[in-house]
C-alpha cells in the first residue's frame, strides 16, 4: 500500500509461527506482498494468514493502536493469531504470533504484549528473539508448576495478596526466577484493579515483603482453601494452555468475589442487613482474608473514606464476634 509507505516507510509483517513442535517465521514485505523468509510452513496456511493480515491493515489504515487476538477457521485451517504493531523511527512492523490447532493464545495476552514490547530492541535481526516466543511466553507456566509443585498454593496466595516480593536465589537473573516473576504477575489482580504491576524488590516495610527461596524451592508463606483448590487444578496438568486458562479462571473468580463484597459494603452505607451479609460473606469465604485486604488497599489507594470506615467497623465487629466465640467455648479443666 502506497499509503503505508508514505506514512511509515517500509512495512514488514513479522510472523512467529508455532506448528506442533516446529517453530517457523515469515517476513512479509509490503513492497511486493510476497514472503521473503519462509521456513517449514504450509503454503496454503501462509496464504490465509497473509490475506487476513493484509485485510486488517487495510481496514485499520495500517495503524494498530492495540494488540488483538483472533481465532481463524478457514479452509479447514484452525489457528489462534495475535498481532500488534511495533514502530521505529522510519518503519512499522506488524508482529504476529500464531498457534495452530485448538489451543488459544488469548490467556497469554499480557505475556505476548510484554514480549512484543521487547522486540523493539531486536528489529535489525528479529529471528533469534522470535524463536524463543513460545519458550518465554507460554511454556514458563509449566516450568514454574514443576519447580514449585509442593508449594504452589502459597505461591498463588502470594500472587493474590502481596504487593512487594523479595527473592532469595544464588542466581537472581536465572530463568526460573524470571519465569516466577511472570507467573506471579499473571495471577495477580493488581494490573486488573489498579493498572500496576507486582514489585519484585525488597520493601522498606518488612511486613509488606515476602521472600521466596529459589535455591531450596521453598515458599514459606501461608495459604487458604481457595488457593489450595486453585493449586490442585493446575498441578496435575501438562498442557501450558490449559494451565494458563485455569490461572485466568480463578483470577476472574477472585475478582468477581471482590466485586460482590464491594457491592455489599456499598449497600451497607444505608442498609444494616447488607452490612451483616458482608460480614457473613467474608467470614465464610475460602478467600475472605485476601478479599478484605484487597478492599482495604483499594480504599487507601483511591482515598475512599466511607469504604475505609465501613471496613474498620467490619474489622472491629469480626474481632468482637471472634472474642465472643472464644469466651463462650467450654473450658477444659
Amino acid at each position: 500500500s502506497s499509503g503505508i509507505n508514505a506514512e511509515y516507510g517500509q512495512v514488514t509483517l513479522i510472523v512467529g509461527w508455532l506448528l506442533e513442535t516446529e517453530m517457523s517465521f515469515i517476513l512479509f514485505s509490503s513492497t511486493n506482498g510476497l514472503p521473503v523468509v519462509c521456513k517449514q510452513c504450509d503454503t496454503r496456511t501462509v496464504d490465509v494468514v497473509h490475506s487476513y493480515l493484509q485485510n486488517i491493515l487495510a481496514k485499520s489504515n495500517s495503524s494498530l493502536a492495540s494488540s488483538h487476538i483472533q481465532a481463524l477457521n478457514q479452509e479447514s485451517i484452525s489457528i489462534s493469531l495475535y498481532y500488534r504493531s511495533v514502530k521505529d523511527e522510519t518503519n512499522v512492523y506488524i508482529v504476529c504470533f500464531i498457534c495452530e490447532g485448538t489451543a488459544l493464545l488469548s490467556p497469554f495476552y499480557h505475556e505476548l504484549d510484554k514480549y512484543t514490547d521487547g522486540l523493539s530492541e531486536h528489529l535489525v535481526n528479529p529471528e533469534p528473539y522470535l524463536v524463543r516466543w513460545q519458550f518465554n511466553c507460554i511454556e514458563y507456566v509449566l516450568r514454574v508448576v514443576d519447580y514449585f509443585r509442593n508449594d504452589l498454593s502459597p505461591l498463588l496466595y502470594i500472587a493474590l495478596s502481596r504487593n512487594t516480593i523479595d527473592i532469595l536465589a544464588s542466581s537472581p537473573s536465572s530463568q526460573i526466577v524470571r519465569d516466577t516473576h511472570l507467573f506471579i504477575s499473571s495471577c495477580s489482580l493488581k494490573e486488573l484493579m489498579y493498572n500496576t504491576e507486582v514489585v519484585f524488590a525488597p520493601s522498606s516495610n518488612p511486613e509488606e515483603t515476602v521472600m521466596i527461596d529459589f535455591d531450596n524451592k521453598i515458599v514459606n508463606y501461608e495459604s487458604n482453601k481457595f488457593c489450595s483448590k486453585w493449586a490442585a487444578q493446575i498441578e496435575s496438568e501438562f498442557d501450558a494452555y490449559i494451565v494458563r486458562q485455569k490461572l485466568e479462571d480463578y483470577k476472574i473468580a477472585a475478582n468477581e468475589d471482590l466485586n460482590t463484597f464491594r457491592r455489599l459494603l456499598h449497600l451497607a452505607e444505608a442498609d444494616h442487613y447488607a452490612f451483616f451479609q458482608g460480614y457473613e460473606f467474608i467470614k465464610l469465604h475460602d478467600n475472605g482474608k485476601i478479599l478484605f485486604e484487597m478492599l482495604s488497599h483499594e480504599s487507601m489507594v483511591y482515598s475512599l473514606e466511607s469504604l475505609e470506615n465501613l471496613l474498620n467497623i467490619l474489622q472491629k465487629f469480626r474481632l468482637y464476634k471472634e472474642s465472643a466465640t472464644l469466651n463462650s467455648a467450654p473450658k477444659v479443666s
